[in-house]
């Protein structure tokens, strides 16, 4: 049975509940694993038909930094044939010349580099302050786009139990 990863870095946290929220939605059509980037495999699994990854707009550096994050995760990991991929990022809301656009690098890596299927376009949330919260509303919208993703490739539900999350 087909099923979707989500893949996250997240520091201080506000990325890992994007990405619960964005499993939540998926989760209504698929089953769905969700994993932080340094306990995801690096060989996504045949049966993952959506592969969705999100982090940070930048980065992160600095003492609370990841040693392992997205960059070393994707530069390890292969994935299956056909995949179809979709990305977001977390950025303050003001334009992308000043918030950095780490979703379009994700996407790159994922759809040019690795030859996966772009899904959807990538998905920004806002998070107006760097040490969060998430601005009001954003997890409602990756919920719902989690939907929209599901959608796209699963046109018929399953019946779906809670995302399970990986440790980290």
């Amino acid at each position: 049975m087909a099923r979707a990863l989500v893949v996250f870095e997240s520091v201080p946290g506000e990325t890992r509940l994007i990405a619960m929220a964005v499993a939540q939605g998926l989760a209504t059509r698929l089953p769905v694993d969700v994993a932080c980037a340094q306990n995801a495999p690096t060989a996504v699994p045949g049966d993952v038909r959506l592969l969705v990854v999100g982090g940070p707009g930048h980065p992160p550096a600095g003492p609370g930094a990841p040693r392992y994050g997205l960059r070393e995760w994707l530069e390890a990991v292969t994935l299956p044939r056909g995949v179809h991929v979709a990305v977001f990022d977390l950025r303050p809301d003001e334009p992308a010349r000043f918030a950095g656009d780490g979703a379009m690098g994700i996407e790159r890596a994922l759809v040019r580099g690795l030859g996966a299927n772009a899904a959807a376009p990538p998905e920004h949330f806002l998070l107006p302050d760097p040490q969060g919260p998430l601005a009001d509303g954003q997890d409602d919208r990756a919920r719902r786009w989690g939907q929209a993703l599901a959608e796209v490739v699963a046109p018929r539900p399953v019946a779906s139990a809670a995302p399970a999350a990986a440790a980290g």
